[in-house]
């Protein structure tokens, strides 16, 4: 009678047989073997997976850094379109009417320390770059918390620089003239004061435009279509002392004190037309920006 041998153990088997008695070993898994894959197809294999791990870690990767361009909105699903289909220009519009703001700070300062409204043709930019925030005080986001100008990304120093183009690049129509003093009723300045003008990012504020001298400052953008005279033009208004009216009864001490704060702040009398967001929305989305690398 003819026998086999079984693989594993070595045990004698009948004829015919297909599992060994003794350690129960599949005698047709020596003889049966799976074809092998051409080559090719390892190859494509090895390929669409590196394609789908790098998807896995570069999708989470793009997508922070895209959220730091747009910022959060109000809730989930416009968040992730604004990361997705863009944010429809909201970030430049953010960064249009902030640059704005402190380019009339930066003439504020100025005029503090020139005791004289600087003229704003030619390279009017470089000629304010010295007074921006970024150079006077550091960053000083929403709740006024210093950050060393040197330690600021770049994001977030384009809301606090002075530059003569906004937020999509374009160059920024700036005009200005002295508000009409000495009795007479500039008639322009009496009707954007009763309009309203802010102070600050939180207050409203009247100018005393009877009592020195003032700047009347116009910063107009072409805003998304690039287009002036158009209904998206982002325009802000300013009425900025020049000098500082001082007490010569205070001190050297408190003069100085109030200099240096008149310096620090820039404090002009301003109003934006043309925006969908404000200037709390912009150093909103600042911090966001400082915070997303800290």
């Amino acid at each position: 009678m003819e026998v086999t041998t079984c693989r594993e153990c070595g045990a004698e088997l009948a004829p015919g047989s297909s599992l060994c008695p003794h350690c129960g070993f599949d005698l047709t898994t020596s003889v049966v073997r799976a074809p092998g894959r051409p080559q090719a197809t390892r190859v494509a294999a090895v390929v669409g997976r590196l394609v789908l791990y790098g998807l896995i870690l570069a999708l989470p990767a793009a997508g922070f850094l895209r959220l730091r361009a747009t910022g959060p909105a109000e809730d989930l699903p416009t968040t992730l379109r604004w990361m997705a289909f863009g944010d429809g220009g909201r970030s430049a519009e953010l960064v249009t009417i902030h640059r704005a703001f402190e380019i009339a700070s930066a003439v504020a300062r100025y005029a503090v320390e020139q005791q004289e409204a600087p003229k704003l043709d030619g390279d009017w930019a470089a000629l304010l770059e010295p007074y921006a925030t970024m150079n006077v005080r550091g960053f000083v986001p929403l709740l006024f918390w210093a950050s060393s100008t040197d330690l600021t990304p770049a994001s977030v120093k384009e809301f606090f620089t002075v530059s003569d183009r906004d937020g999509w690049g374009r160059l920024y129509r700036a005009t200005s003239r002295p508000v009409a003093g000495d009795g007479k009723v500039d008639l322009e300045a009496a009707a954007e004061v009763e309009r309203g003008l802010s102070t600050s990012f939180f207050a409203a504020g009247r100018p005393d435009l009877d009592r020195g001298d003032w700047l009347r400052l116009e910063l107009l953008s072409a805003g998304a279509d690039g287009s002036y005279g158009t209904s998206d033009d982002l325009r802000l208004v300013s009425y900025i002392p020049v000098g500082v009216t001082l007490h010569l009864g205070s001190s050297t001490a408190e003069l100085q004190r109030t200099l240096d704060r008149a310096f620090a702040l820039g404090r002009h009398y301003f109003r934006l037309e043309g925006n969908h967001y404000d200037l709390i929305d912009a150093r909103l989305l600042a911090e966001f920006r400082l915070e997303s690398v800290t």
